[in-house]
């Protein structure tokens, strides 16, 4: 595995990932216009028991990686299956002896791992529901910081312009592993996910045209991302993230 990667700031999950941005133009965007709150009644165009990813894209940053020891000194986990049963497994069959399906995850970075995917979690449900709120109940529970929620926020208004909200009836299914943790206080994860969700128009549900990573739909396609997980006040939260193709590899 190689030492560096390069991250997009913000994963959303799904997304991170992961996220709220597309990746096309969006300099005709008024910043400033109004996302409904959470005292508009919300009619839902999902199953919020299938949520979904999609990242936000923003400057990018680069840092170095080591990667887990092949030979941990405890008893590893496997990623082999989606670690929650928030979101349905995308459907795209992949083998299981398959590497991706096989990382392993040390006892004492479940914690990490369980905060990434509840921050997933709770981006995808969000962006799933109409109208788009940056004050959903989980969000506001949900492990990030107050970056992310800004990330999100800007994504929801570039969303809400553009009458797209997130179909994730396809699914998907998350495998992350924790690939360095040497600060204490900071952590890489690598997620080599199965995505099938996609952005849609609101009202007549045509899918969006592919400005937005990675708009596939179902049966899913492989995708890697990268988590910045940090240590404040012993909780770990989602701090930065985007594309890695290395998780895939």
């Amino acid at each position: 595995m190689k030492r560096s990667h390069a991250a997009f700031s913000f994963i959303v999950v799904a997304a991170l990932v992961v996220s709220a941005c597309s990746s096309g133009d969006s300099s005709n965007g008024d910043p400033t216009v109004p996302i409904p709150t959470a005292g508009t009644s919300p009619t839902s165009t999902t199953s919020t028991s299938t949520p979904s990813s999609q990242p936000a894209t923003a400057s990018t940053t680069t840092s170095t990686s080591s990667a887990t020891s092949d030979t941990p000194t405890s008893a590893p986990t496997t990623t082999g299956g989606p670690p929650t049963t928030l979101i349905r497994p995308a459907d795209l069959v992949t083998d299981p002896n398959d590497p991706n399906n096989l990382h392993t995850s040390l006892p004492e970075h479940q914690p990490i791992i369980d905060a990434y995917i509840a921050a997933v979690n709770a981006q995808l449900i969000t962006y799933s529901r109409w109208p788009l709120d940056p004050t959903s109940p989980e969000l506001a529970a949900a492990p990030i910081t107050e970056q992310v929620l800004q990330a999100n926020n800007d994504g929801m208004v570039e969303r809400t312009q553009k009458n797209q909200v997130l179909d994730i009836s396809g699914g998907v299914t998350l495998r992350p592993y924790v690939v360095e943790n040497d600060d204490p206080t900071r952590a890489f994860v690598w997620d080599c996910q199965i995505d099938a969700t996609f952005w849609k128009d609101k009202d007549t549900g045509e899918k969006a045209p592919p400005d937005a990573w990675p708009n596939m739909g179902p049966p899913g396609v492989e995708t890697g991302v990268v988590a910045v997980m940090v240590l404040v006040d012993g909780r770990w939260l989602l701090d930065d993230g985007g594309l890695e193709p290395q998780a895939c590899e």
